[in-house]
């Protein structure tokens, strides 16, 4: 009886080291360096005028990725927007179009960056984006985060990784005024 204990722990005690063996062998990917920014390109925005914002992101380490060269709002980059405290701004207009952009995606080499300018509101020209009521102080926190499937990024065949995301940016304030004429 003492022989079948002992049998058992050790087989026990085998199967653990196996399974824990097996795990410390896997490689957990990381998430690959990458600053994300977002600015509005002014400070202030008359009442009614576009609301226009400067998205960039950079790879800060020292190997190449790929990063996704869209910028679209609600697709890859994501904005929280607040006209006062605990006061979201909504989206109007149509809901983002699927975007499809099959395996395109920007090579990213060390220390270069990508930056493209974007439209937030929502207008009679504008069919989507943030309606914001009027004058005020508004703060606005981005994330960048490529929808690439789990898939895809296990599935990529070579050595550059895919910078997925979430990239939180430092959040920023601007304002509305009121126009004047």
């Amino acid at each position: 009886m003492r022989a079948h204990y002992v049998l058992s722990c050790l087989w026990i005690f085998v199967a653990l080291s196996v399974s824990l063996a097996r795990e410390v062998g896997k490689t957990t990917p990381t998430k690959p360096p990458l600053n994300f920014t977002a600015s509005p390109v002014s400070s202030s925005f008359h009442e009614n005028q576009k609301v226009v914002f400067r998205f960039t992101i950079q790879n800060t380490g020292e190997a190449d990725i790929f990063v996704s060269p869209a910028f679209i709002l609600n697709y890859d980059i994501h904005l929280e927007i607040e006209g006062g405290p605990g006061k979201p701004v909504s989206w109007c207009g149509v809901v983002t179009k699927w975007v499809f952009l099959g395996d395109t995606l920007t090579r990213l080499q060390p220390g270069r960056s990508l930056s493209v300018s974007r439209q937030i509101s929502c207008d009679d020209t504008h069919d989507f984006g943030y309606s914001f009521p009027g004058p005020g102080e508004y703060s606005v926190s981005a994330t960048y985060r490529f929808p690439v499937s789990p898939k895809k990024l296990r599935d990529n065949p070579g050595p550059v990784p895919v910078a997925s995301g979430p990239y939180k940016a430092e959040p920023v304030r601007f304002r509305i005024v009121q126009r004047t004429e």
